[in-house]
């Protein structure tokens, strides 16, 4: 499967520039267990934390006896779904704003869907892509000493309807929109798997690797933060990225 390129992602605001040494840190897998290692990789550099919660989503879903279904690695979004998107990202959310404080750091949990603006993909239900993010409410976080943490749900741009976004795109559209110097994917595996489970030690943009699942979505936002500008981006366990 070839990747897909996103859309450009342009800032709500004006008045936002580069600020030195940026990380943008998206937390897969268990976004609680990765949060020391994305505290350790930003190192006293401003820092956003971008999460998912699919596992969790997943198994609400599961509970309420709602059928999952994804589309090249992204989750077909309907009400019911939507639903439950929006409360199992809340309670993980709500998680790691507690987990921050106790290590004595506080956070800007944005509410959902105040942040991101985004176009909506038909193809996959309410889905949508990252069309602008708010800079300014980012800065201002950083401002009150907060870490911004950003849960993967957009409004869309048309609609005062709130959309399920992949949160891999959203990283990829934070770190363009602030121009961090970094994206960092934080997960549970030690990197980008091909479809027989193999490692990849490198990855070139003209051949890019034959991926499916979760890993697809993966690495079109890594494409994309790369073309917006972003220096550097890296995929790894949460060990080796702050390293």
């Amino acid at each position: 499967m070839g990747l897909r390129p996103l859309k450009a992602v342009r800032r709500a605001k004006r008045g936002v520039h580069n600020v030195s040494g940026a990380l943008v840190a998206k937390l897969g897998g268990n976004a609680l267990a990765l949060l020391p290692d994305a505290l350790a990789a930003a190192d006293g550099r401003p820092l956003v934390l971008v999460h998912g919660g699919g596992a969790q989503i997943t198994a609400l879903m599961t509970q309420r006896g709602i059928p999952a279904r994804f589309v090249d690695g992204r989750r077909f979004t309907d009400l019911p779904t939507l639903a439950c998107a929006r409360v199992a990202l809340a309670d993980v959310s709500d998680e790691l704003v507690a987990a921050l404080r106790a290590v004595g750091r506080e956070a800007q949990a944005f509410r959902q869907g105040e942040l991101l603006q985004c176009t909506r993909r038909v193809d996959l239900g309410l889905v949508g892509e990252p069309a602008t993010v708010s800079a300014d409410a980012i800065r201002a976080a950083w401002g009150a000493d907060r870490i911004p943490l950003i849960a993967p749900i957009g409004r869309d741009l048309d609609t005062p309807r709130l959309l399920n976004v992949n949160a891999d795109d959203v990283a990829a559209a934070v770190a363009i929109a602030i121009e961090a110097d970094e994206l960092a994917f934080l997960s549970d595996v030690p990197g980008v798997m091909d479809d027989a489970g193999v490692m990849l030690q490198q990855i070139s943009a003209s051949a890019p690797p034959i991926v499916t699942g979760g890993m697809l979505p993966k690495l079109e936002a890594c494409a994309a933060a790369l073309s917006g500008g972003v220096r550097c981006v890296r995929i790894g366990a949460g060990t080796e990225v702050r390293a």
